[in-house]
């Protein structure tokens, strides 16, 4: 075994005295190792990135068209006097149901899910942790992307006149 500033170099040299001695330079083993798990990196980032993406976009089609297809409902409680403040309570209060149902069930499939992983890679002597870290980020991300659904969504009703909305549901 021979440590050496520059391996490669030191490599070729020994190759050119003697070709039929084996040699690991295990420097460009490391190398390789690297650089191959600087790929799968950047795929599986790549991949939950795209998979987000979906899921985003799938959270907002349904939130944006449960609130369109809602619209008379919304416009017949404005009709008979329900307030802006009292809507936008009721719709943050749904915001709310909605994003704790989403995560109760999430999280308790995720876990099921990482403990399964857990047992197939597992080395006996680790113990399972429970991700409380991960699952406080997912939450809050959650909750924010909802907001933000749900205030867009609002935004568009709110700005709807609440008699031709009524009209137009009745043609």
């Amino acid at each position: 075994m021979i440590q050496s500033e520059n391996p490669d170099k030191l490599e070729e040299s020994i190759e050119k005295i003697d070709q039929n001695i084996i040699i690991r330079n295990m420097a460009k083993k490391v190398k390789e190792e690297k650089a191959m798990i600087l790929v799968t990196k950047i795929f599986l980032y790549g991949f939950i990135a795209v998979i987000t993406l979906i899921g985003v976009t799938n959270i907002f089609n349904t939130i944006t068209s449960n609130m369109e297809l809602r619209q008379k409902e919304f416009a017949m409680l404005k009709s008979i006097g329900m307030t802006k403040k009292e809507f936008n309570r009721m719709i943050n209060l749904e915001t709310i149901f909605y994003g704790s149902k989403s995560l109760l069930y999430g999280i308790i499939l995720g876990m099921i899910g990482t403990y399964f992983l857990y047992l197939a890679f597992s080395i006996k002597n680790n113990t399972f942790l429970f991700p409380v870290a991960a699952i406080a980020i997912s939450a809050i991300a959650v909750f924010i992307l909802i907001f933000v659904i749900m205030k867009y969504s609002v935004g568009k009703i709110n700005k709807q006149n609440t008699i031709d909305t009524i009209r137009k549901e009745n043609i």
